[in-house]
């Protein structure tokens, strides 16, 4: 009588241990490329809060503008001889759509002074210098700026300085 040998994996071959493989292989891509594509819509949902917070900012910046020249033009027909400094000075501490006018003095003139929120870090920070031509104002600048200097006590950096511990 000849004896059969039985192996331990009865009817398990090679074809059949590679396709395990290929699909345990296509799961952790599959799981990889979820755990990115999570991540991307995540990144892309911040980056829309962030556009919609500067232009809502910087909307308000407009409306505060179109509010600095309203005025600048009441104060030019009550007075037309005023000097561009008495306009600054007459500005100082105004307060339009919540966002208070400052002034600020140099050897360029007087300047008016604001910013707007854009956000929890960021914020639009303008200035204007009052002229008593036609234009009634010169937007000196107008740029977008982290609300807070950024001083690195609360987040410790760990650097190697080339020596092992």
């Amino acid at each position: 009588m000849k004896q059969s040998r039985r192996l331990p994996f009865p009817g398990v071959g090679l074809s059949s241990l590679f396709m395990v493989f290929v699909i345990l292989c296509l799961t952790a891509f599959g799981i990889l490329s979820f755990s990115a594509a999570k991540s991307d819509w995540d990144l892309t949902q911040k980056h829309v809060q962030s556009v919609q917070a500067y232009y809502a900012a910087d909307s308000k910046a407009q409306q505060v503008l179109s509010g600095i020249d309203a005025r600048l033009y009441r104060l030019l027909q009550e007075n037309p001889a005023v000097s561009e400094t008495e306009l600054a000075r007459h500005l100082n501490g105004t307060v339009i759509d919540d966002v208070s006018l400052s002034l600020t003095e140099d050897s360029s003139g007087s300047k008016i002074a604001f910013s707007v929120p854009a956000g929890s870090v960021q914020e639009i920070q303008v200035e204007i210098q009052p002229i008593t031509g036609p234009e009634r104002y010169r937007v000196l600048s107008y740029r977008l700026a982290a609300s807070n200097e950024w001083n690195g006590a609360d987040q410790p950096l760990e650097l190697w300085q080339g020596s092992q511990p």
